[in-house]
């Protein structure tokens, strides 16, 4: 099977553009079952991207069986079409519905009381979008994402236009060094900002980090940016547990001084990646760590 270039990646323009007819109308059997099926496909379409899969499942279990491996690698393709589905189903009576497990929710809540903002670092895990929605409805936190752009511009803006809807800001950053200042005022003034760690932008500065025992690059800015605003850094990851039933984990918040070396930023990051490890371990397939070499 070959797809065309703008069809052939699952967070494409067109395909996200299909799935979201898909969950806005379709029937709730068809937003169910669905997705493990069309996740399928596109792990048997797509070779490069199913190589990048296996690669990372093997950070996680050293190499195994054929036969474990693939099975493994279609399983994350279907775990991320279901969470991709849920996430642009926002709006549907499931997800308003949506059961929750909040796990260490203290540790946020207590930086919130207090009248400080956050920094949530997490990774393409799971349904990180169900999480952000959850801190703003539940916990009343000002959740910004903070993104470095899509390739697919007209994907990006479809989806950014769901997480509004749900009262979730989206700020793209990496264009310049001033896309940062809206989102220093926005955590001096008690907001939440999320960042991922699992996919550096190749222009950004970085943090070297173990990640199950190999090198790991992780983005700089959310770190150096909780330290100029003087406001922890929280690590959160979330995980799908069935059909809009998730669970959210929150780690104990790590501070970073306003002038922080180097040293002090690695040491920090590499234990907000110790977190990230022990649930990418505990949730192999809900890493979906597919859009890089």
């Amino acid at each position: 099977m070959k797809l065309e270039p703008s069809l052939r990646h699952p967070q494409s323009a067109f395909w996200r553009r299909l799935a979201l007819a898909g969950v806005r109308h379709g029937p709730s059997w068809f937003v169910r079952h669905s997705p493990p099926l069309i996740g399928a496909a596109f792990a048997l379409a797509l070779p490069e991207e199913r190589r990048r899969v296996r690669d990372a499942l093997r950070q996680v279990h050293g190499v195994r069986a054929a036969h474990v491996e693939g099975r493994d690698v279609i399983r994350t393709f279907s775990d991320y079409a279901a969470c991709l589905a849920e996430g642009l189903g926002a709006e549907r009576e499931e997800a308003r519905r949506a059961r929750v497990e909040v796990v260490g929710g203290s540790h946020l809540t207590s930086v919130l009381g207090a009248g400080r903002g956050a920094v949530l670092v997490t990774a393409h895990v799971g349904p990180w979008d169900a999480a952000a929605r959850v801190l703003s409805a539940d916990l009343g936190a000002r959740v910004v994402l903070v993104m470095t752009a899509e390739p697919d511009a007209e994907a990006r803006a479809l989806h950014d236009q769901v997480r509004r809807r749900a009262g979730i800001r989206v700020l793209s950053v990496g264009a310049t060094p001033l896309d940062a200042l809206p989102l220093l005022r926005h955590l001096r003034h008690g907001g939440v900002a999320a960042f991922q760690l699992d996919r550096p932008s190749p222009s950004a500065r970085s943090l070297p980090t173990q990640l199950f025992g190999r090198p790991f690059a992780v983005p700089e800015g959310p770190f150096r940016i909780a330290g100029l605003a003087q406001v922890p850094v929280v690590p959160l990851f979330a995980a799908r547990r069935g059909y809009f039933s998730y669970s959210i984990e929150l780690g104990e918040p790590l501070e970073c001084s306003a002038r922080a070396s180097e040293a002090e930023l690695e040491a920090v990051a590499q234990r907000a990646v110790v977190r990230m490890e022990r649930f990418i371990a505990a949730h192999p397939t809900q890493w979906f760590h597919f859009g890089q070499g």
